[in-house]
């Protein structure tokens, strides 16, 4: 096995040892590097409108992360809210006509999930105060990192050469320009179906009569980049709103939302946006994510696809090279 392959796979183990022990720092900056690429994506395609680069990365970045602050910022508020007043409409229904102690019995439980949730909006509140100054340097770090990364992206190429044996660094770049352009392929398709996913959640939002219609579409297109777990982070909010404005049928107006979102998006846009550019079977990502998951948190759900794509190269490229070779 060449000496090329040892750094790659070196470097790889103590980066996820560095994850595992320093879980806050070396995610962030984890989900940075994911969020470079990102932004290399989005400047891309700004660029083809003959933007310059210097003023495309950080207008790329302002449209990314001007999503996601728009997104989560709104997300714990509305949730909040929708919930004490679906349990106030719970509430409000007269079960103790139900024949039998049935009424009684629901009327006992929703009185004390009511002051289970009081309790649960209590200490939310008291976490995110406490650990605020956290959230802000986790968030700063991000933005630093991606906004550097993305802007010295071929300072940092140049320094490959320190990292991996000469005798094989043509090689080493040919496995890391792979590597980086399927990296970007991925996420240049799960842009696009992002995209579309959001745009297919707020106008169906907007034509059912849902409130904060533009926030359901924008949070469905960002947490469309987590794999498998996004739509049920959209899927909470949208129940609620549905619920606390439409009463049961608001319940199956989002869930047809949910449905008819899901499923453009698998048997149309994933085939014919990311179909080929990422060929990962999909039991393989289900199983990943979970693993990684419990390994690493919700890093770890972001990290699962990168993480494959790497593998998956360093086999097709090293493995296979070497086995034939013997």
């Amino acid at each position: 096995m060449s000496k090329s392959f040892w750094f790659i796979l070196s470097y790889l183990i103590i980066s996820l040892i560095l994850l595992k022990v320093f879980p806050t720092i070396v995610g962030s900056l984890v989900i940075a590097l994911f969020f470079t690429i990102l932004i290399d994506v989005i400047a891309s395609y700004l660029e083809k409108i003959k933007i310059s680069r210097k003023i495309t990365v950080p207008l790329a970045s302002l449209i990314f992360y001007g999503a996601i602050v728009y997104a989560f910022y709104n997300l714990i508020p509305i949730t909040i809210e929708e919930s004490t007043k679906a349990f106030d409409v719970l509430k409000g229904i007269n079960f103790t006509t139900i024949p039998g102690k049935t009424g009684d019995v629901v009327n006992t439980l929703l009185d004390t999930a009511g002051k289970y949730l009081n309790n649960i909006i209590i200490q939310l509140a008291g976490y995110l105060a406490s650990n605020l100054s956290n959230y802000i340097t986790v968030a700063l770090l991000l933005i630093v990192a991606s906004g550097y990364m993305a802007i010295a992206s071929k300072r940092l190429w140049k320094s490959i050469d320190k990292f991996f044996p000469n005798s094989e660094l043509k090689y080493t770049k040919k496995f890391l320009m792979k590597t980086y352009d399927d990296l970007k392929k991925f996420v240049s398709g799960q842009m696009i179906t992002a995209l579309f996913v959001g745009i297919i959640t707020w106008f169906l939002a907007l034509i059912l009569g849902f409130p904060y219609s533009i926030f359901l579409g924008i949070l469905a297109g960002i947490t469309d980049f987590i794999p498998y777990l996004g739509v049920f982070i959209t899927a909470f909010p949208l129940i609620l709103l549905g619920f606390t404005n439409f009463g049961l049928m608001g319940i199956i107006k989002g869930i047809i939302i949910l449905i008819v979102a899901n499923q453009i998006e698998t048997w149309i846009l994933s085939p014919r946006i990311s179909g080929g550019k990422v060929n990962l079977n999909w039991f393989l990502i289900l199983v990943s994510m979970f693993i990684f998951a419990q390994t690493f948190g919700v890093v770890g759900v972001l990290i699962t696809v990168p993480l494959l794509i790497v593998f998956r190269n360093l086999w097709d490229m090293y493995i296979i090279k070497y086995l034939k070779n013997t």
